[in-house]
């Protein structure tokens, strides 16, 4: 884990850098949520995928990724640096997340289940840094399609 992290692999979304900054300011898990005026549970999941990109395990795992954090020099997360290799079945699947369609929606388009458009918007999400369909549209609006690679 350290290699990686000196290696600057790891990169934080800026949702992620306001959470870590509160945290390094001695902030818990309620007061995260009433600064960033976002919900307990949204603030629990964004520690959880901290936690599994840093692979801290076991134990305070707050302070843990405090200590880390504080022992370490992290790159901010820039999604303009590399180009989002997306298939033509995640490009639609942004084009109508944009144009504000539902799973059920996107998956009576597609032709598939529900719950395989669920899954595979979740992986969108972690590929590109963002947390919901919300920013997920912003993303794509300001990316359009030419900028995607297949």
């Amino acid at each position: 884990m350290e290699n990686r992290l000196q290696e600057g692999m790891i990169r934080l979304t800026p949702r992620e850098q306001d959470i870590i900054q509160l945290l390094l300011l001695g902030c818990d898990i309620a007061e995260i949520s009433k600064h960033l005026s976002i919900a307990r549970r949204t603030v629990k999941a964004h520690f959880g995928r901290i936690y599994l990109r840093f692979g801290i395990m076991g134990g305070i795992k707050r302070v843990k990724l405090a200590t880390l954090l504080l022992s370490r020099d992290l790159m901010p997360f820039d999604r303009s640096e590399s180009p989002v290799h997306a298939n033509e079945r995640e490009q639609t699947m942004m084009k109508l997340v944009a144009q504000g369609l539902s799973n059920r929606q996107m998956a009576a388009i597609m032709g598939t289940s529900e719950h395989a458009i669920k899954s595979d918007l979740k992986s969108i999400y972690d590929r590109l840094g963002v947390w919901n369909r919300l920013e997920l549209a912003l993303w794509y609006e300001g990316h359009q399609q030419h900028e995607l690679v297949n």
